[in-house]
């Protein structure tokens, strides 16, 4: 976590409101637009980004955090996005109406979307400390090569040679799914 994170950090763990709103007024709307694009539903979106934030302000002494507090966030929308998907989808399955419940191929396409994103991200988190914040400031914070580089005090080559790393072992992830999924479905379809 860089100085500046570490302060606010500090004075959020300590109770300091000011801190506290300043932090949220500058970055909910990026927040709220990660929770966006998972969920659909910006009330729903809205929501969860508060609940998050309450949390934080609530158990801030017991948190522990160890890249940086933006990455923190970020994971927890994500995480909590993730659940109320799950949520979503379980009520629709108990409505009695089966007009409303999707058709099963969609239905097994979010479910398997969803278990994908679960498994990105739990690869994200075993990349090395350095390449996993790198990579998560390029595609949660959406900073620039340059930026990155300036903020962490590194050269602008390493930052390519960390996202460049990161990429190789999501893609191979990916690649080791996608194969997983097509031998069930043979082995469904006796092939």
């Amino acid at each position: 976590m860089d100085l500046k994170e570490e302060n606010i950090w500090r004075n959020i763990q300590q109770k300091d409101v000011g801190t506290f709103e300043r932090y949220y007024k500058e970055h909910y709307k990026s927040f709220f637009l990660m929770a966006c694009k998972y969920l659909k539903d910006s009330d729903q979106a809205a929501e969860l980004v508060n609940d998050v934030f309450l949390k934080i302000w609530e158990d801030a002494d017991k948190i522990q955090i160890e890249s940086s507090l933006k990455s923190y966030i970020y994971k927890a929308i994500i995480n909590r996005s993730i659940n109320a998907l799950h949520k979503n989808k379980r009520e629709i399955v108990f409505q009695t109406d089966l007009n409303s419940i999707p058709d099963e191929g969609y239905e097994l396409r979010q479910i398997e979307e969803t278990e994908l994103r679960i498994r990105i991200y739990a690869a994200i988190d075993q990349l090395p400390d350095q390449c996993r914040k790198v990579f998560e400031m390029s595609r949660f914070e959406e900073l620039k090569q340059q930026e990155i580089a300036d903020k962490l005090g590194i050269s602008i080559k390493t930052v390519k040679n960390h996202i460049t790393i990161a990429l190789k072992q999501l893609s191979a992830l990916v690649l080791n799914y996608m194969l997983l999924q097509i031998l069930i479905l043979k082995n469904l379809l006796h092939f």
